[in-house]
């Protein structure tokens, strides 16, 4: 995708739709694309995220796939948000149905909703993949676009995950090292080679003093190392993932993969560092034994 992150340097931004206070328009267009899976691809994304074997595939394994498609709809020329710079707030998973690898997914990329922000805007940009007409799969990916302006929302109520439940019950259920190289890896994996996860080289002209993990890798691992955790881990389905976005993990690092709150059908996650002290990520799973 270098040739769209160069596409984002030239890029224009609408700066009166981000200033004003009424929500910025957004495109209608809806981007398509027949995606079919590599199964070497796949093996080596399973590889990497340590995904165990299953059934089933891993839930973010489609989202990743179709990053291209989701650049093209950022990239969109009556898109009045800039590409470089956004920031990668949250993301909800939703497997609707069993996603057969073998078969070809028809991929529909569509911006879906926009919402003031005390920083700015936050921007979705929706996934949808059908198999022979049947919706399989959604996918929602939350970007923060910051503006200093007077539409800009108050801080609100804290809505964090974790404050579902009691802290004293989160259990260790994984330690990650996430090496020096991990953002190359990945980049060439998903075809995201966004300076800031490649080398401390390109992060820092974009303001970070290490390279920082990819989120979606980050949460790949989360949400592979709680099926692992889990007994019979070759027949579980994660159903839903819903994971807001904290704080960057600089590379290198050892991070913490926590697990509360768990039920016959849902936990939540933690990804934090590795004393426990700082938050990267809070998630929540939904998931059953027995296949959709």
């Amino acid at each position: 995708m270098f040739r769209e992150y160069t596409k984002a340097l030239f890029k224009r931004v609408d700066a009166r739709q981000l200033m004003q206070f009424k929500p910025p328009t957004l495109p209608q267009r809806i981007y398509t694309k027949t995606l079919n899976v590599d199964n070497v691809h796949y093996a080596s994304f399973c590889q990497e995220v340590d995904w165990p074997a299953n059934e089933h595939a891993h839930p973010l394994y489609l989202q990743m796939l179709s990053l291209p498609l989701q650049m093209q709809c950022l990239l969109d020329k009556q898109s009045p948000f800039p590409l470089l710079g956004l920031i990668h707030a949250a993301n909800k998973v939703f497997v609707l149905e069993h996603c057969d690898l073998s078969e070809p997914f028809e991929c529909r990329v569509r911006f879906h909703d926009v919402r003031p922000h005390s920083r700015g805007w936050e921007v979705d940009v929706m996934l949808e993949a059908l198999q022979s007409g049947n919706l399989v799969y959604r996918a929602i990916s939350s970007y923060l676009v910051k503006v200093k302006a007077v539409h800009v929302a108050p801080l609100g109520p804290k809505t964090d995950l974790s404050d579902e439940c009691s802290l004293e019950d989160r259990a260790l259920i994984a330690d990650i090292n996430a090496s020096a190289n991990t953002g190359r890896r990945y980049a060439k994996l998903s075809g995201d080679y966004n300076p800031i996860h490649l080398s401390a080289i390109s992060a820092k002209a974009f303001g970070f003093k290490q390279p920082i993990a990819h989120g979606m890798w980050t949460l790949s691992c989360a949400v592979s190392a709680f099926v692992s955790h889990q007994e019979n881990s070759q027949s579980i389905t994660v159903k839903e993932v819903n994971c807001r976005f904290k704080k960057p993990v600089f590379l290198p690092n050892n991070i913490h993969i926590q697990q509360h709150c768990k039920t016959d059908t849902s936990a939540l996650l933690d990804v934090t560092d590795s004393d426990d002290s700082l938050v990267h990520l809070s998630a929540s799973v939904a998931f059953n034994q027995c296949g959709i």
